[in-house]
């Protein structure tokens, strides 16, 4: 009965309590200081967990802490937030800018906002399988969402692609440019970006999704992919306390002793004389310092001189006797580059048959990472002879490449250089190797009992598996860990 009365005298007073909301402290929030915050978030969910577990698993860090440790031998459990952290947060602010976006009129961050949200949406389906997606974001119709098959999320990615492509062609009530921290505003360059998410995603389908062959080269001779590094879909980051790259704050400022090159990507790569190790990957004393995948269960590493990630991947600064660099973390999250979509053209142009010179293609993909890497790090953090390095880097390469012979045999080449490429944002390198089985990495040592694989997929929440146990597939760990998901084919 009390609480009755006072749900009464709050309602009753509800007018009166009106004239004291200032106008100046808004309620809901514009959708120009909504857009930034739902961008830095896409950013931090591919440089955070994703990137710490990929980078691992694909064997271009080497875990040496009591949380990388374990994921290095792929005991990534159920509890973890990432799951919550895009659903209840990141999905959910880019479908409140959609929505209020059109009821407003201002069609354009709609459109920026249903783009993004469809690349979220393709980085989790691509991470666990099926996921949520026509029941999701509607806690109140759908309280226990059902699962989608991933091939119909792929399709439904591609629906929001379009929708935000359409979006982007109305008239709007605010300038984009007010709100937009990727391309300022620039439309073309979203439109680019859209439909390099498209290729990407028929790309990765290609085994499973008879129309990918047909839709890529549709693609191709619309001629609207990133086309310049310039043009890449990037995450800004600041060399200042809040701001920082997320990969730079979790190395470099929180937990700089649980990660270290790993000695098998660093023989890799020094192996062809990569040019691009020194930007790569800080050095101490001149050298660079790795630890083997799985070893730190055994043989735990203690020294906190190691190399860590370096400029290129967390921003310029001051490189430290330790391997940690200061005043560094403004690089940005390379989510969709222009060496990527030269890549992916390589590849179908190779295993598809879609317009375009396959070892052309991957002279430009290189030629376009060696560019960005001049383009972004100091000249005092460059190598000596870095451009004459580089050139001859890529000849060999292409050259390995055409003289390879069958088309398995130049696709080997083609993953590998593209693993070696994709520093920073290993999730690319994660998909390509379960896609294609290159580069051909072993086991870590001491990997957790049952897995036999390196995973394919990730494990649900635990909440999810809890919450919504009749729909969650796979709910086996570590077993589930090793089911293919649809479109590697298997």
């Amino acid at each position: 009965m009390v609480l009755a009365f006072i749900m009464a005298i709050a309602g009753a007073c509800d007018d009166y309590l009106d004239v004291n909301v200032s106008p100046n402290n808004l309620q809901n929030a514009s959708v120009q200081s909504l857009l930034p915050g739902a961008q830095i978030g896409t950013g931090f969910f591919v440089g955070n967990t994703a990137q710490i577990i990929t980078s691992l698993w694909m064997q271009q860090m080497a875990g040496t802490g009591t949380q990388t440790d374990p994921y290095d031998r792929y005991n990534v459990s159920p509890e973890n937030n990432e799951w919550n952290a895009i659903y209840a947060t990141l999905l959910d602010d880019l479908e409140q800018i959609v929505q209020q976006g059109r009821e407003e009129g201002n069609f354009h961050y709609a459109g920026m906002a249903r783009i993004q949200q469809a690349y979220v949406y393709l980085v989790a389906t691509d991470l666990w399988g099926d996921i949520p997606f026509s029941q999701a974001l509607n806690i109140t119709e759908f309280p226990k969402p059902v699962y989608d098959p991933q091939e119909q999320v792929y399709a439904g990615v591609v629906q929001l692609l379009d929708e935000g492509l359409a979006d982007l062609d109305k008239t709007t009530v605010t300038a984009a440019s007010l709100g937009d921290q990727v391309y300022g505003g620039n439309l073309d360059r979203w439109r680019k970006a859209a439909n390099s998410i498209k290729l990407k995603l028929y790309l990765q389908s290609r085994k499973t999704n008879p129309n990918s062959a047909s839709a890529i080269t549709q693609l191709v001779n619309e001629g609207n992919l990133i086309s310049s590094n310039a043009e890449n879909f990037n995450i800004r980051y600041f060399s200042s306390s809040g701001s920082f790259n997320p990969i730079y704050m979790y190395q470099h400022q929180t937990r700089i002793n649980d990660m270290i090159l790993s000695q098998r990507f660093y023989d890799s790569l020094s192996a062809l004389n990569d040019p691009r190790l020194p930007v790569f990957f800080t050095r101490t004393g001149g050298n660079y310092v790795t630890y083997d995948n799985g070893a730190f269960t055994s043989v735990p590493f203690t020294s906190p001189n190691r190399s860590r990630w370096g400029v290129y991947v967390v921003g310029n600064g001051t490189q430290l006797a330790n391997g940690t660099i200061e005043n560094g973390g403004a690089a940005p999250m390379r989510l969709i580059t222009h060496t990527m979509v030269n890549f992916w053209l390589a590849e179908a142009a190779l295993t598809l048959g879609t317009p375009g010179d396959p070892a052309e293609y991957f002279r430009q993909a290189l030629q376009a990472q060696f560019d960005d890497i001049r383009g972004f790090v100091s000249a005092g953090s460059l190598p000596a002879n870095f451009e004459a390095d580089a050139t001859a880097y890529i000849t060999r390469r292409v050259a390995a490449f055409q003289a390879a012979g069958s088309t398995e045999g130049k696709l080997n080449i083609l993953i590998r250089d593209k693993w070696a490429s994709s520093v920073g944002n290993a999730y690319e390198a994660y998909n390509d190797y379960r896609r294609t089985g290159y580069p051909q990495l072993q086991l870590a040592q001491n990997p957790q009992v049952g897995v036999t694989r390196i995973p394919v997929r990730w494990p649900y929440a635990l909440g999810e598996i809890q919450g919504n146990s009749e729909n969650v597939p796979l709910q086996d760990y570590p077993a589930g860990l090793l089911v293919p998901v649809w479109w590697m084919g298997e």
